[in-house]
């Protein structure tokens, strides 16, 4: 064990490629053994060939053809007339429209990255100070995995086996409650520090723009209803949502909006390849390092040394999270995630924890793991696209961290948050 996670964690911090240093930790673990290194090939394979995973790329495909069709232009302006008028009111439209997006992208990078730039630039030309532009943008874009569709509750069902469907709709009030305590936020501080964090926007309700910038967003905003729907009803698996998802961006792009064309179909695929490229690599090696984890027995392990400890399971749920916010703090959520279920969730329910509700606990504290220093993979594309230096970015964000973190704290404390409408559905 010391081997596996001795090098695991050196190389970790050596700033080696996440699937690298998993690759080559299990490796020398292997050879400690004197294990057949054809193990490695062959884990690789079986973790990346899983229909399962297959959601992934089909959400992030959908997500890309969304994007091309203008959909994020036409999102932000319906959220402008939404609630671009009150107080903060670009702020508040950021957020909103990261609500909004997350029922597309399932990805909080994919938000950042899509809606960042129109974003920051539409609020620091308002005369909003640049750091708390990219604050808001980097806090409200991890709404994007909590509200479904979401690849962290595909990566939860694939490893757990629990229903897809059911994670989407437990996502739904936690994703509500940090979408209202941000935007609470955003209009008190446009209150009290005018100067920064208040523009020169502040457009008339005018309920006629209001529709017609609803008729121009809402078909591509059905698409999670289709999602969930479809999921819940047995119609097609979380999987073939994926691909129902992606037919229906091409439909509405080229017969409602008319701005997709063949060239964009290109090029969504090739950006689609590459970032599925990116995390089929990581999902491959962390199916090898998972299987050492296993002859390892760290959960059984894990859950006997925190059964020495405590058997409060309001302590243990607290010592998970605070596990899990260590890793996340050093790692991207995608393969945190693929590391961290395995171990964590059969400790989850040896304490009779449900895994509805600790699903949301996990995919919460992951993400928090991506807004948090030093190593937030959110936190770094938020600074890149809003050009501001990471010192900066992080001492506007400290209070959007501790509300995601009370959050946090409310699901894994109040389970009812996360169960109460996947119990309505039976």
């Amino acid at each position: 064990m010391s081997i596996l996670l001795i090098s695991f964690f050196a190389m970790l911090l050596m700033g080696i490629p996440v699937a690298a240093v998993m690759g080559l930790s299990s490796m020398f673990y292997l050879l400690s053994r004197g294990a057949d290194l054809l193990t490695i090939p062959q884990r690789m394979f079986a973790g990346a060939d899983s229909f399962s995973l297959m959601a992934i790329p089909l959400y992030i495909f959908a997500g890309e053809i969304m994007n091309r069709c203008g959909i994020t232009r036409r999102i932000f302006n319906f959220a402008s007339e939404i609630v671009g008028f009150l107080a903060g009111g670009l702020a508040l439209v950021n957020v909103l429209a990261s609500t909004m997006f997350a029922g597309i992208s399932g990805s909080t990078s994919a938000d950042v990255a899509s809606l960042g730039v129109m974003e920051i630039a539409g609020m620091t030309e308002a005369g909003y100070s640049r750091s708390y532009a990219t604050a808001i943008t980097c806090a409200s874009a991890t709404i994007g995995s909590i509200i479904p569709p979401s690849i962290l509750m595909v990566l939860y069902s694939s490893i757990t086996g629990i229903s897809c469907g059911k994670l989407f709709v437990a996502g739904m009030i936690p994703g509500i409650l940090v979408c209202g305590t941000q935007m609470l936020y955003c209009y008190a501080k446009a209150k009290r520090d005018p100067q920064n964090c208040d523009g020169n926007y502040r457009p008339a309700f005018n309920g006629r723009r209001l529709l017609a910038a609803a008729k121009d967003a809402i078909p591509a905003m059905i698409m999670p209803l289709i999602i969930i729907g479809g999921t819940l009803s047995g119609v097609f698996t979380a999987t073939e949502a994926g691909a129902v998802a992606g037919l229906y961006g091409v439909i509405i792009g080229v017969f409602y909006y008319k701005e997709f064309r063949f060239n964009d179909l290109i090029e969504t695929i090739k950006s689609t390849a590459f970032t599925v490229g990116q995390s089929s690599l990581i999902f491959a090696s962390t199916s090898v390092f998972s299987y050492c984890i296993a002859i390892l027995q760290l959960p059984n392990k894990l859950s006997m040394l925190i059964s020495g400890v405590t058997t409060n399971p309001y302590i243990v749920m607290f010592l998970m999270i605070l596990a899990m916010m260590c890793i996340g703090c050093f790692m991207d959520t995608t393969p945190a995630a693929i590391i961290m279920v395995p171990i964590f969730q059969p400790l989850a329910a040896s304490f009779g924890f449900d895994p509805i509700h600790f699903g949301m606990v996990m995919v919460l504290t992951f993400i928090f793991g991506g807004i948090t220093p030093p190593v937030g993979a959110t936190l770094f594309i938020a600074s890149s696209v809003g050009n501001v230096s990471l010192a900066k970015l992080v001492k506007d964000m400290w209070p959007l961290i501790l509300l995601f973190f009370i959050v946090m704290m409310l699901v894994a404390y109040v389970p009812q948050i996360s169960t109460f409408l996947p119990t309505l559905i039976g």
